[in-house]
């Protein structure tokens, strides 16, 4: 059961951003937000058996609602999730049901008074029968409405700091958040430990671990690349890797399905631990862990995270710029955006600074106990690299955001083409997230996942150049609610 929910929900060695969507999901025509008479009985047999606390209730359970689908989950492993979410919560009660995109989502709180989403996937059959179940914390609803127009920046500045007092008081945040807008610092404020074992608190100076987030460095020495005449969108990888163990792959992968996740490249993710904790000093290294796999699907086809892609375009950044990427991005992004305190930590590395992750037990899917560090994680690995997992402060990532809007990095032309939204994938462009908000788009990246102790997010306001940077020690998606609502509020100034 531990397999099965990383593999629904993290995927890859940096971490899955929760808010990235595959180009396969259901358009928003198509959206059915009404949960049917079978999913409410579904759902409060679910609570009822949870509560009942005996194994034959659950076994019961599981047995009327796993599906005889090939690849379901059988009735055993939907017995251990019953057990698990009973072990976890000591007493459950059903907050709502919504049926959206094929799946049934259950808002569930705990007897401590903490709240869980579980997500169903239903077979469509009258015994609505389930296939697959994803699930995360959820944060307390926050009371107050978000602000929503422009207002002055004493009254801005409290309404972002009630919202990240009312989260980090729950235990729902820790970590450190920065308001830009140019030379204006708005808001900065630092919540909860960076190590809860000597007691160290989180401040402005904390470096935490980045997730997906280097993403947006790579994807700025690709531009780079592109910019010199060295390489096109549609260079092909076998031009640059001709010795690629996968031929088929080598010929019809390009730059642009690497950047925008529509390359098919399968994941490496859940390996070995000695692969994983391997040493190793270029990102060319990695490759033999997935080259020679068979692609998950036809290039272009289809989008599907794929942080495999972007080892690949470290890989290509080494072999055009010199001998590791880690030089490259450290002369070509650091360097020039002025940061100074973004490093990639090996394993072994010790500093004050670099804060301890959190996490909720792989058991205890719903968040409903005590966090563990992160030391066991496997997307740690031994270093970031190009996919992801530098450390860093939200002082350099806004920097970055910063120099990026300014052009210090990549001209206004390429700026554009690589953080706009491209066809195929839902919110992406190339190595950068897009959204939008009202009339205005917010562009950036967003780290971390379930099980992780790694959450932040990275946002600019493109059209008046606030920027939003959240960074901290604790499980997704809860940093990135927060975030986005400080965002929200943000994105309604002038």
């Amino acid at each position: 059961m531990r397999q099965l929910l990383r593999v629904a929900y993290l995927v890859g060695a940096a971490v899955l951003s929760s808010e990235i969507v595959s180009a396969q999901s259901v358009p928003p025509a198509a959206i059915d937000t009404s949960a049917s008479e079978a999913d409410k009985i579904l759902a409060t047999d679910l609570v009822a058996a949870v509560n009942a606390g005996d194994p034959v209730t659950r076994t019961r359970w599981a047995a009327r609602y796993h599906s005889l689908r090939d690849g379901a989950l059988n009735a055993t492993d939907l017995s251990k999730m019953l057990g698990d979410i009973g072990d976890a919560s000591r007493g459950l009660t059903l907050i709502s049901t919504e049926r959206k995109n094929g799946w049934l989502r259950l808002d569930l709180r705990a007897a401590n008074g903490k709240t869980g989403k579980l997500s169903l996937e239903t077979d469509g059959t009258p015994a609505n029968g389930v296939l697959r179940f994803n699930a995360f914390a959820r944060p307390a609803p926050y009371p107050a409405p978000l602000i929503d127009h422009p207002v002055t920046r004493d009254a801005l500045r409290k309404a972002i700091d009630d919202r990240l007092r009312f989260a980090a008081g729950r235990d729902e945040f820790s970590g450190a958040v920065l308001v830009m807008r140019g030379d204006e610092t708005i808001y900065s404020g630092a919540f909860g430990q960076a190590d809860k074992n000597f007691g160290i608190p989180v401040t402005l100076d904390t470096r935490f671990h980045t997730g997906s987030m280097d993403k947006m460095f790579t994807a700025v020495l690709i531009g780079q690349l592109i910019e010199e005449g060295r390489l096109t969108l549609d260079t092909r990888l076998g031009e640059i890797l001709p010795d690629y163990p996968n031929a088929d792959a080598a010929r019809s992968i390009t730059l642009r399905h690497l950047l925008s996740h529509q390359s098919g490249v399968a994941s490496s993710f859940g390996g070995p631990a000695e692969d994983r904790l391997r040493r190793f000093e270029r990102v060319r290294e990695l490759l033999p862990r997935f080259a020679s796999k068979p692609l998950d699907f036809a290039p272009g086809t289809q989008a599907s995270y794929s942080n495999e892609g972007f080892i690949l375009l470290g890989a290509i950044v080494e072999k055009l710029t010199g001998p590791t990427y880690y030089d490259a991005v450290q002369s070509k992004v650091f360097e020039r955006a002025g940061m100074k305190d973004t490093i990639y930590y090996r394993i072994d590395q010790v500093s004050p600074l670099r804060a301890v992750g959190y996490r909720f037990p792989d058991e205890d899917f719903l968040g409903f106990g005590e966090r563990i560090n992160n030391w066991t994680f496997q997307g740690l690995g031994y270093r970031g690299n190009s996919c992801g997992g530098s450390y860093s402060t939200v002082g350099d990532i806004t920097r970055f955001l910063q120099a990026l809007r300014s052009g210090k990095l990549l001209s206004p032309r390429m700026t554009e083409e690589m953080t706009s939204l491209q066809k195929g994938y839902s919110q992406y462009g190339y190595g950068f997230l897009h959204r939008k908000l009202g009339d205005r788009s917010v562009r950036g990246h967003t780290g971390g996942g379930a099980f992780s102790g790694i959450n932040d997010i990275a946002r600019i306001v493109w059209e008046t150049g606030y920027t939003v940077v959240a960074m901290g020690n604790y499980d997704a998606p809860l940093i990135e609610w927060v975030g986005d609502d400080v965002v929200k509020m943000v994105a309604a100034q002038t």
